[in-house]
């Protein structure tokens, strides 16, 4: 790899500040005829990153078929052109997203984040997937006991 290749080309978004720390909160499938489902109810976790400089990182465990838990995990830019959120996928799990750019509507409600894909994959023709994310409390001097007691409400715990 030469320095071209590590040397980050994609500028830093303006006018919208996604940077920072999110948790998942919830997915929503929508369909075409307005019925909406929870696939994951509250059996998933997750954290999305971005950093000012135009990075970002994901990591999203769900329920799986046959009781497997799954893990998405991606690296790599991201941009907002137009009103929409890319991502410039450099590291997954999945060796087929490598090199691809993923394309999201974005919805910033205060420190509610959607993201939004359409169609969804298993949704059919006009329907469309919702990501809820929270945005992260910065951590303060006192929040050693906070991470200890809160480090157990990971994937699959009640919330």
């Amino acid at each position: 790899m030469d320095e071209s290749e590590t040397t980050s080309k994609i500028a830093p978004i303006s006018g919208v500040d996604l940077s920072g720390t999110w948790h998942f909160a919830d997915l929503r499938l929508i369909y075409a005829d307005g019925r909406v489902t929870r696939p994951w109810a509250n059996s998933a976790s997750g954290a999305l990153i971005y950093a000012p400089d135009g990075h970002m990182s994901l990591t999203l465990n769900y329920p799986g078929r046959g009781g497997r838990i799954e893990c998405r995990s991606i690296c790599g830019q991201y941009q907002i052109v137009d009103g929409r959120l890319l991502h410039f996928i450099i590291v997954s799990g999945d060796i087929r997203e490598v090199g691809t750019v993923q394309e999201h509507e974005i919805a910033l409600n205060g420190r509610l984040l959607t993201t939004t894909v359409r169609p969804a994959p298993a949704g059919g023709p006009g329907s469309r997937l919702d990501y809820h994310w929270n945005r992260a409390e910065p951590r303060t001097a006192g929040a050693g006991t906070f991470l200890r007691a809160n480090a157990a409400r990971g994937f699959n715990r009640a919330r």
